[in-house]
């Protein structure tokens, strides 16, 4: 059940980034600031048509490796690797257990770059451009849900039993 959610998220996450990364595009102006010196000034410019091709091509080399990674990892034989492990004996919840996490690892990153798009955007919304919000917050965050979600798979994989099939 809980796949099921991760993999919904990881959707429509995805296709609310490529929603918001089209709308930021035809918003922002010529000119996107995106380094700033201690006072809030922009200090570094890209252009329009950079923020986008870099942004569309780091979206789609994310979720494209990430998919890629899960799909070669739920075709090994954990059994051949560790015979003693719990989860190498029932390779149906070993493939269910990484199938959810790299789901979940997706709709994460993917909504923290939605995140991150808008925070551009609002930043270059206006004439100034100037850093006038502190998104530190919202880099400690998700950093934290990050290290969450990395660490959960292994701690699972060595700490639990996987459940009983009936």
């Amino acid at each position: 059940m809980i796949n099921i959610f991760f993999r919904f998220w990881k959707i429509g996450s995805f296709l609310l980034l490529t929603v918001v990364v089209l709308f930021c595009y035809a918003n922002l102006p010529e000119s996107i600031a995106i380094n700033f010196d201690s006072k809030g000034n922009p200090v570094g410019f890209i252009s329009q048509q950079q923020f986008f091709y870099w942004t569309a091509g780091l979206i789609f080399f994310v979720n494209f490796l990430v998919s890629l990674l899960r799909n070669s990892l739920i075709k090994l034989n954990f059994k051949a690797l560790n015979p003693e492990s719990a989860w190498a004996n029932h390779p149906e919840a070993t493939k269910n257990l990484i199938s959810t996490w790299f789901n979940a690892f997706l709709a994460i990153i993917n909504t923290f770059l939605i995140f991150v798009v808008l925070g551009i955007n609002n930043i270059n919304s206006d004439q100034s451009q100037r850093l006038d919000f502190n998104y530190n917050w919202f880099i400690i965050g998700g950093a934290a849900l990050l290290l969450i979600i990395i660490f959960w798979l292994p701690v699972r994989l060595l700490f639990t039993n996987p459940p009983q099939e009936d």
